[in-house]
C-alpha cells in the first residue's frame, strides 16, 4: 500500500510542478511557449483525437496559458507583474492542494 501511496505522490508532484513550471517558462519567455502552445492545440476540435489532445494539453500545461490569455489586454509591465503574482498563488495552491489530498491518502490508509 505504500508503493502505491508513493506512486500517486510522485504522480501529483510531477502534475502540479510541471503546470507550474510551464507557467514561469510562459512568465519568461512570453511569446515563444504561447506560440508553441497554440501550434499544438486545435481552436476547434472536430475528432475525438482533437478533443483529446486537447485535453491533455490542458491538463498537462494549460493553466499557465490560461491566466496568460486572460491577462494578454493589459500592458506589458502590469501584465507580468499580474503574472508573477498569479503564478505565486498557484505555487501556494498546488502545496495545498499537495498536502490535502497526501494527507488524505495516508489518514485513508493510515501509513
Amino acid at each position: 500500500m505504500d508503493d502505491i501511496i508513493q506512486g500517486i505522490r510522485v504522480l501529483l508532484t510531477g502534475f502540479l510542478l510541471t503546470q507550474l513550471s510551464y507557467g514561469f517558462t510562459i512568465f519568461l519567455l512570453e511569446g515563444t511557449m504561447t506560440s508553441f502552445y497554440a501550434l499544438v492545440i486545435y481552436e476547434k476540435p472536430s475528432s475525438s483525437y482533437q478533443k483529446f489532445v486537447n485535453l491533455f494539453m490542458f491538463l498537462l500545461v494549460g493553466s499557465g496559458y490560461y491566466i496568460y490569455l486572460r491577462l494578454r489586454k493589459y500592458n506589458w509591465f502590469v501584465r507580468k507583474f499580474l503574472f508573477l503574482i498569479a503564478l505565486v498563488l498557484q505555487g501556494i495552491a498546488s502545496v495545498i492542494i499537495y498536502y490535502s489530498i497526501y494527507g488524505s491518502l495516508k489518514a485513508i490508509f493510515h501509513t
